[in-house]
């Protein structure tokens, strides 16, 4: 059965990365909570996704520059929508904890060390419950040495083959976006044992049926909505 992975939660419906992102997209619907870890001055992990806090909460400058004190009193909803005002932005221990009941987790690494986000999760119990993967290929090694208990995500263009993701990159997962979208390709993956997952941050109707019809594992996706439709009628 293909799982849908939110992709910063419901960032359609609510403030990407947050509390209420995550909850709503598992209202939706969702089964896994796509997030981002970055790290700030002082070595807390936070759920962000740019490198600057200025687009998505009401403060200024880099995650790595700010302190937890300075990030914690961050409105991380008004900009989004005044309905959300007073959203934090979510340390990652605390969201991990708050949705580790009831979902799994994508694991994307920003920036931050590895053996925290490792421990964090560890402390948990919920290895078998998350993925990660970072375009960062410091990170990615990074998390093979400190946390190989979690699987690993690569892109099927980064990878260039079955080989070389199993082989060079230690996936288990191995994810294609609508430029490299072939169904020979993943079904050679899938042939291989791997799990497969499509990603797209917009409503695309044709692949959405062909990767439920390719039983493909998961679909890393804005709209939540839209495909639980689809999935419902298939």
């Amino acid at each position: 059965m293909t799982q849908i992975v939110c992709h910063r939660g419901a960032s359609l419906s609510a403030p990407e990365n947050t509390f209420a992102s995550a909850k709503k997209a598992l209202e939706l619907g969702g089964s896994i909570i796509e997030l981002d870890i970055r790290q700030s001055a002082d070595g807390v992990l936070y759920v962000m996704h740019d490198e600057t806090v200025d687009r998505t909460t009401n403060g200024t400058g880099k995650v790595s520059d700010l302190h937890s004190d300075e990030i914690d009193q961050l409105d991380a909803g008004r900009w989004f929508n005044p309905q959300f005002e007073g959203e934090p932005v979510p340390r990652l221990d605390a969201f991990l904890s708050e949705f580790a009941p009831n979902a799994g987790f994508y694991l994307e690494i920003k920036k931050a060390d590895c053996a925290k986000v490792a421990e964090i999760v560890s402390a948990l119990g919920i290895e078998e419950k998350c993925f990660t993967f970072s375009f960062d290929p410091e990170m990615r090694q990074q998390m093979i040495l400190r946390a190989p208990a979690i699987r690993r995500m690569i892109h099927w263009t980064t990878a260039g083959g079955v080989e070389a993701a199993i082989e060079e990159h230690g996936a288990e997962i191995v994810e294609f976006h609508a430029h490299d979208f072939d169904p020979e390709h993943i079904r050679l993956c899938q042939a291989a044992g791997l799990q497969v997952m499509f990603y797209s941050d917009r409503f695309d109707k044709e692949r959405f049926e062909l990767a439920l019809e390719m039983s493909m594992n998961f679909v890393n996706i804005d709209h939540i909505e839209e495909f639980s439709r689809l999935k419902r009628m298939a």
